[in-house]
């Protein structure tokens, strides 16, 4: 008989979750127009709004076979969706994205056998591009997977399309059944069958290296078919004229799930004409993992709405150009990708819940050992400081590091005297000032304490960017302000491991051995 399915992305009963899937629907059938692999006897065809799926079979169920045939793949034992990458990704990307469905959508063995003949897991040795070392990693080998054949919603039961169908996790993650299975017109059911090729997934890894991995499942807001159908292609493909971060394996390695979202929205962004209109309005970050109460399986633990728009976003593309995942062996000789840092995770949840882009880096500096371990990261913090947009926050900073390099010249001209160690007293001195920040209980102790600072780096003189009267204002309008003691001290503690005698603007340099 004939049929024709017509989804609409302005349909009022549309969730953020049917919005993805008609973003990866509309997808999939442009990867079946770059590849000429329509299914024989369908017409497809989306727009910036819709998408319309016709067929005169006289069997829906063959039909609609053919239709996820031509939509959910596999290639060498991974899972491949032609809608992310018509034209092929790297194995190292889709290695990543394998293991994130395989622990999100398709958590159960029942819902991802292995192929015949194979039993445990694979190994798959992929190139460091960082250190051209090679990174042996296990996964999970997919002979077939529940998509390809609409498992467990009762779609395929008879030759005539029901009128409901069931949901199931494999449709939508954490998707719990409670007495009555979850069901809706077969119509949705088949457009959320969509849903894992319009998401992406990242691995959401714990610091600790024996810590179990978790996932992070980020939903697209989509507003515009064409123009995300051509970007999530893009961003798995990549060129050498769209830099996007989430092109690799140690690309999708994150801290935590708001920087997840940010990644993948500054990518997406990055492949959208200047004078595009935008293909996403923001996306959902869902975090998945073992919790407390449920043993059994991987469930949602925190779901968090992200924005486009953030006003400091370049200080964390700074933070992510230049601290980039690590990766280590285990004893049984795999390896184990993690964050190097949690700069990028602090500052991309501070972002997404609109806290100062700086809030708790105190947190990651009020251990002695911590702030050792920070002072490797020097590169990436003077690229976080150099891209900060708010007038009083850089001003700060500026006066902050032109006190301490008064305070190193001082320390270097003493140290000139036989016998003496600069590098020595440089430590002990940077040492001091973290504990005297870290000391100041309120405002009033701590602007005290900064205006010391300023006076005994240059004997009692004004510093040469506080000689003029607006900026003077400005610095002393902020340091007494008591609604900003935490994002003066930790832009103090910022301050302190950011500077940088290469940035200095200052006519005296000095240059400290010890970063």
């Amino acid at each position: 008989m004939a049929q024709e399915l017509t989804y609409r992305l302005d349909d009022p009963r549309y969730t953020i979750y049917h919005r993805a899937a008609l973003g990866g629907l509309a997808a999939t059938i442009r990867a079946w127009e770059l590849r000429r692999t329509t299914p024989q006897g369908v017409r497809a065809a989306f727009e910036s709004d819709r998408v319309t799926l016709q067929w005169d079979d006289s069997s829906d169920r063959d039909a609609l076979l053919r239709i996820l045939s031509a939509s959910f793949q596999t290639r060498n034992d991974l899972i491949d969706l032609p809608a992310q990458a018509p034209g092929g990704m790297g194995d190292d990307l889709r290695l990543a994205l394998h293991n994130g469905y395989c622990g999100t959508y398709l958590q159960h063995n029942k819902m991802r056998p292995a192929p015949p003949g194979v039993k445990g897991a694979k190994t798959l040795t992929l190139r460091n591009p960082d250190t051209d070392a090679e990174e042996i990693f296990t996964y999970r080998p997919v002979g077939s997977y529940a998509h390809q054949k609409a498992q467990g919603t009762g779609l395929l039961d008879s030759d005539v399309l029901p009128a409901t169908a069931t949901i199931s996790q494999a449709l939508v993650p954490g998707a719990l059944t409670g007495a009555e299975a979850l069901e809706v017109p077969a119509k949705d059911a088949i457009l959320l069958l969509f849903l894992i090729a319009g998401s992406t997934v990242f691995l959401l890894r714990p610091r600790a290296k024996n810590a179990k991995a978790q996932y992070c499942l980020i939903v697209p807001d989509v507003v515009d078919l064409r123009r995300f159908a051509r970007s999530i292609e893009m961003m798995a493909a990549g060129s050498s004229s769209v830099k996007t971060f989430s092109r690799t394996y140690l690309g999708r390695v994150v801290g935590g799930a708001e920087e997840a979202a940010l990644k993948f929205l500054i990518d997406i962004q990055a492949t959208t004409a200047v004078n595009d209109s935008p293909a996403v309005r923001g996306c959902l970050a869902i975090s998945m993992g073992k919790v407390a109460w449920d043993g059994n399986q991987i469930n949602r633990s925190a779901i968090v709405p992200v924005g486009r728009d953030h006003p400091e976003l370049d200080v964390f593309k700074a933070a992510v150009q230049a601290i980039r995942a690590k990766t280590t062996r285990l004893k049984n000789g795999d390896s184990y990708a993690f964050p190097a840092s949690p700069l990028p995770e602090l500052i991309a949840a501070n972002l997404a819940h609109d806290h100062h882009w700086a809030a708790h880096f105190r947190e990651l500096v009020a251990d002695k050992k911590d702030f050792q371990l920070m002072r490797f990261q020097h590169g990436g913090l003077v690229a976080m400081k150099n891209t900060i947009h708010d007038e009083t926050d850089q001003l700060f900073i500026d006066v902050f590091h032109e006190a301490w390099r008064f305070t190193m010249r001082g320390i270097f001209d003493d140290a000139k005297a036989p016998g003496v160690d600069a590098g020595r007293r440089l430590e002990v001195r940077r040492e001091r000032i973290r504990n005297e920040i870290l000391r100041a209980k309120n405002q009033s102790q701590l602007a005290g304490w900064f205006l010391d600072f300023c006076a005994r780096a240059t004997d009692g003189q004004s510093l040469p960017k506080l000689r003029d009267p607006a900026r003077a204002r400005r610095i002393r309008t902020f340091i007494f302000d008591e609604r900003s003691f935490d994002r003066f001290q930790n832009l103090c503690l910022f301050a302190l491991l950011s500077y940088s005698s290469d940035t200095d603007s200052g006519t005296d340099k000095v240059t400290d051995q010890g970063e």
